[in-house]
C-alpha cells in the first residue's frame, strides 16, 4: 500500500492547537505504509496563498548583493543559515538552487513569525 495523504487534522492526530500564522497548515498530512506513522512532507515544493504573500504586516524586504545565495541572505537576516527554507517559501520558490541575483528583492519574513514556526516545528518534535 503506497503512502497516502490523510483527512485527519493536525490536531486530531497530535492533540495539539497550531496558532493560526503557523506554516505548518500548509502541509498536507500523510500516513505511511504501516498506516500508524504520520508525518508532514516538507519538501515538497509549496505557494503561500495570495493574501498571505500580499500582507506586508508578515515581511520585510531584503536586496540580494554580488554572491549571495539561500543561506547567506538568512545568515543576514536572522543570523541563522539554515533557515534559508524560509525566505524561500515566502518568495514562492520552486527551485532553491538556483542562484541569486544581486539586485534581486527578496520577502523576509519578520522573525516574530520565524519564532512563531520554529516553535511549531519544535513541538512537532516532541510527539
Amino acid at each position: 500500500m503506497p503512502i497516502t495523504k490523510t483527512n485527519q487534522s493536525f490536531y486530531e492526530i497530535t492533540g495539539k492547537k497550531l496558532s493560526s500564522l503557523s506554516y505548518l497548515k500548509l502541509f498536507p498530512i500523510f500516513v505511511d505504509n504501516d498506516r500508524v506513522t504520520k508525518f508532514l512532507n516538507i519538501f515538497r515544493s509549496y505557494r503561500l496563498n495570495t493574501e498571505t504573500i500580499s500582507n506586508v504586516v508578515f515581511y520585510d524586504t531584503y536586496e540580494v548583493s554580488n554572491d549571495e545565495y539561500w543561506d547567506d541572505v538568512a545568515f543576514n537576516v536572522y543570523g541563522i543559515p539554515q533557515i534559508w527554507w524560509i525566505i524561500a517559501l515566502i518568495n514562492n520558490v520552486t527551485n532553491p538552487f538556483e542562484e541569486l541575483e544581486a539586485g534581486d528583492s527578496l520577502k523576509i519574513l519578520k522573525e516574530t513569525y520565524v519564532y512563531t514556526l520554529m516553535s511549531d516545528i519544535e513541538n512537532l518534535s516532541e510527539l
